[in-house]
């Protein structure tokens, strides 16, 4: 029995080193992508659409578990800002009222849902999306599935 004493492993036999590089550079890339959506939301869609496209490529290989966390980290980011997207006018008028001194219960809670996800569940979700974007990157330099 031999063993492999090299650092990087060998990919799958199911497709070539090159194919295997190519899904290596396109996992980099929406990782890549899914970052700058901080700036600009339009990457985050172009990393998710090129993680559809190529997921059935991958299938068998490490990068199959790469494709799958940028189609999920997007989908949960987009519900995410979805739910603040909609809540925005409530909480804004609410807080417009209770500032305006016409404090009525259901303005004040239609105000602090949304500051409650603003302020608690936005900063946990942001540590999230760190976390499992330099996580990526870091297993894809190494060659691992996520």
């Amino acid at each position: 029995m031999s063993e492999n004493t090299s650092e990087t492993p060998l990919p799958p036999p199911s497709q070539p080193a090159a194919a295997q590089s190519n899904l290596r550079g396109l996992v980099v890339v929406c990782y890549v992508l899914l970052l700058a959506a901080v700036l600009s939301g339009l990457t985050a869609l172009a990393a998710v659409i090129i993680a559809y496209v190529k997921r059935r490529d991958s299938v068998g290989t490490v990068w199959q578990s790469h494709f799958d966390n940028v189609i999920l980290v997007f989908w949960v980011m987009l519900a995410y800002f979805t739910i603040l997207l909609i809540t925005f006018p409530v909480s804004f008028v609410s807080l417009a009222l209770w500032l305006r001194g016409d404090f009525v219960w259901p303005a004040f809670s239609g105000f602090a849902l949304p500051v409650l996800m603003w302020m608690i569940v936005g900063p946990a979700l942001l540590i999230w999306f760190i976390y499992r974007m330099i996580r990526g990157l870091i297993h894809a330099n190494e060659d691992r599935a996520y």
